[in-house]
């Protein structure tokens, strides 16, 4: 019995140390990886270099990019010498996505004649979310915020009016040291495959001081706020109609001017083919204005007011292309709004075109135009006429290195704008920046 069993005792042994050493990591190339257990994140950053250990995993799939910028503006024959350190973290997962974004910088003025001008603080913040709340639920939010004294700054866009096919319509901007916030909160429900309702809310504020320009300054101080409720529905893969009602108010100069503006809106959003879109909306608008006037130097100042109204018709349309080298998009809209603080409450008419370029591997190019006509709804002599054409080039010597030059030409055309300095000038402006970035994963 025992010389059976020594075999067999032999046979067993040799298979358990056979198994044994299979498990041994070996370093070879067939070894199977080991998978840990538990959810996988929805976004890997994509950066193979190593995570800052000393951050822990409550901030899994998040970056952090450090960055400084510095360049020098001439318009108007003087000059703006400016350099922004910043930085901003994100941070995506499956049902939620953010950032928080901070630039301090430095702004100086030079030359000007004798006239003087002073140093100072330029600052911009910014922050985002969206937020998957619920199977078709979905939430996203924005707020951005901005001091300068930047030429190349004064004309940006904003929320303002929001549309469908026109979320941030351009607000023009003076010459100056100006303060502005804009933010903006929408709520989107998945009704179904193919229908969408979203409700959005919209603030904006605007200060600007009289540093550089010479007015009676009150309409170029803004508060706005707004709502807009939007439904859409796909008719086909190309096809999407839908329509939406908007509000938007307005207050100038805190109180000197109040309108509040209803448009009602039919939309439409057509693919022509992959990579060139064409949409366009249209609609009755309802703006009704209070105006209070100071008459000096009577003694008690006299107030005078008025109220006005106004039906009008508000359209728009866009259209954009884009292949691997090149994008265009251009637009126009009528649609009553702010009038960038020469005319207050305005109707509004603008055209912009913009074509980009890629050059070659580091080289892209930029040429734009954009086109305002603002006219008063209290008072139609009151106009402004803004023209603004650029041209820009980019360079890419090294993935976190970017160096612009940029030229500007703008003529404005005023009547009746409140403005002590001159109604008609043109200024042609020029910026060359150089930025470095530096993005790092926080974590694995």
């Amino acid at each position: 019995m025992k010389q059976r069993f020594r075999p067999m005792l032999v046979v067993l042994l040799g298979l358990c140390c056979s198994c044994a050493w299979a498990q041994v990591d070996t370093g070879g190339a067939s070894n199977p990886v080991t998978v840990q257990p538990g959810p996988v994140p929805a976004f890997t950053y994509p950066d193979a270099t190593p995570s800052l250990d000393f951050l822990n995993e409550s901030i899994e799939n998040s970056s952090i990019t450090l960055g400084i910028g510095t360049g020098f503006s001439y318009f108007q024959s003087r000059g703006l010498f400016n350099v922004t350190p910043s930085i901003k973290i994100q941070q995506f997962r499956s049902h939620l996505a953010w950032h928080i974004n901070y630039a301090g910088g430095y702004q100086a003025y030079t030359g000007g004649g004798s006239r003087t001008y002073s140093n100072m603080f330029s600052q911009r913040a910014g922050g985002g979310f969206v937020w998957q709340l619920a199977q078709h639920w979905q939430v996203l939010g924005d707020d951005n915020y901005i001091h300068s004294a930047n030429p190349f700054d004064s004309y940006l866009t904003t929320p303002g009016v929001p549309t469908i096919n026109n979320p941030n319509p351009v607000t023009y901007y003076p010459l100056t040291q100006y303060t502005a916030n804009q933010g903006y909160l929408t709520l989107t429900d998945q009704l179904s495959k193919a229908d969408t309702l979203s409700f959005t809310g919209t603030a904006m504020l605007r200060n600007t001081s009289n540093f550089d320009v010479a007015t009676a300054v009150p309409f170029y101080n803004v508060v706005s706020y707004g709502g807009l409720g939007a439904y859409s529905h796909r008719m086909s893969a190309r096809l999407t109609l839908g329509g939406s009602y908007n509000y938007n108010s307005l207050d100038f100069g805190r109180g000197q001017q109040r309108s509040g503006v209803q448009t009602i809106s039919f939309t439409a959003d057509y693919l022509i083919r992959p990579g060139m879109t064409i949409s366009g909306w249209v609609g009755p608008q309802y703006t009704s204005t209070k105006t209070v006037v100071f008459i000096p130097p009577v003694n008690p100042i006299e107030v005078l007011t008025s109220h006005d109204s106004l039906w009008s018709v508000a359209a728009g349309a866009n259209f954009s292309w884009q292949s691997p080298r090149n994008a265009f998009r251009a637009g126009f809209f009528r649609r009553v709004q702010d009038g960038g603080g020469l005319t207050a409450t305005s109707e509004v008419n603008s055209a912009n075109a913009t074509y980009r370029r890629m050059l070659a591997k580091k080289w892209d190019g930029l040429a734009g135009i954009n086109f305002v006509h603002d006219v008063s709804t209290t008072s139609t002599a009151r106009t402004a006429t803004n023209l603004y054409t650029t041209l820009g080039l980019s360079y890419k010597p090294i993935k976190s290195v970017d160096v612009a030059a940029d030229y500007a030409y703008q003529r404005v055309n005023q009547s009746n704008t409140i403005v002590l300095g001159p109604s008609n000038y043109t200024n042609n402006r020029v910026s060359i920046t150089a930025s470095y970035s530096w993005t790092h994963p926080l974590g694995r």
